[in-house]
């Protein structure tokens, strides 16, 4: 009796199911409650039920650090910005004399983000040159370390003035903050000019479009000729009527959101994420608006670093290369 029950305990634990080995894999993003925040946790969900083998984690990031997060292996994939991104492989401007050997990229244009130049309607001055010149401009930069603070860094430069040089001026007044702290200040105009980057279009925009006339500062072309040579900063311009009362379109800077990898990522690990992204695209728009511009077939067009041999896989595949 015994040795049958031995043999029935064996024959039982041989029926249970084994856990299966999952695969960690870190994605660095953004700001909790931002933008990127909310596409990663999506379509880490997304690929997961394409792949229940994966253990996707999502983590904050930012567009200036991520590039060295996932050069260094501490997030295996993450969001960058192909200005950032380019800059990050290559060892050059921001991160002049360390190129990250190590930077792959899935794919880009997953979404891009504008450079949002808000002025009051009624403000004195409408150029960018007109206000880096002026007397008693009070304006509200993003916070210090994200992409659209970086941006602004590059607009003054290329003017060939900077923070302390403009905070010497007669009445320049500046102040940093998450959008949600420069919109309170704009309605209750303690600040006349708002400058950040965001996707189209930007809810907090909108809002505070309902409180105070707002128009936007119109980049000349020897701005943006300026910008893209020296920085990457790729030109475009905002839409007229993406805004309430905004009827004349706004030439600017956009970056495009691009995936990167490490390339110790292996091959299968990348080219199932590639393939969950590209076979879902219609579903990406319900994850975030921004998104609508995702173009599996010119994903991998001009890309700020090389695409992983995963994604290559699956690109050559669909015929993309």
């Amino acid at each position: 009796m015994k040795m049958l029950n031995k043999v029935v305990l064996l024959s039982a634990s041989m029926l249970l199911p084994v856990a299966s080995h999952a695969e960690t894999i870190e994605w660095t993003s953004g700001q909790l409650g931002g933008g990127w925040y909310s596409m990663s946790s999506g379509l880490a969900n997304l690929i997961k039920k394409d792949n229940p083998e994966f253990n996707l984690k999502v983590v904050p990031g930012g567009g200036t650090a991520n590039p060295t997060k996932v050069n260094r292996g501490r997030s295996q994939i993450g969001w960058g910005l192909d200005t950032f991104t380019y800059q990050a492989y290559t060892g050059t401007v921001l991160f002049n004399g360390k190129p990250h050997n190590d930077l792959n990229t899935i794919g880009m244009s997953f979404s891009d983000v504008y450079s949002h130049f808000i002025r009051a309607e009624d403000a004195p001055y409408q150029s960018v040159e007109e206000i880096l010149k002026g007397k008693n401009v009070k304006i509200g930069i993003i916070q210090r370390g994200s992409s659209g603070e970086q941006a602004f860094r590059w607009i003054m430069e290329a003017n060939g003035t900077d923070y302390n040089t403009l905070r010497k001026k007669q009445g320049f007044k500046i102040n940093h903050g998450s959008f949600s702290e420069l919109s309170s200040q704009f309605k209750d105009g303690q600040i006349d000019y708002v400058f950040g980057n965001l996707g189209l279009p930007g809810a907090v925009v909108i809002e505070m479009s309902q409180s105070r006339d707002l128009a936007f500062v119109d980049f000349s072309e020897q701005q943006l000729e300026k910008l893209n040579k020296n920085y990457g900063l790729l030109p475009t311009a905002i839409p007229a009527d993406t805004y309430q009362g905004v009827s004349q379109q706004a030439h600017t800077i956009k970056m495009a959101t691009t995936l990167m990898v490490n390339k110790s990522v292996s091959n299968d690990t990348v080219y199932k994420i590639t393939k969950s992204l590209c076979e879902n695209q219609a579903q990406l728009p319900s994850i975030h608006d921004s998104m609508s511009v995702f173009d599996c077939a010119t994903s991998m067009q001009d890309a700020p670093a090389p695409i992983h041999p995963g994604a290559e896989q699956y690109f050559k595949e669909k015929g993309y290369l």
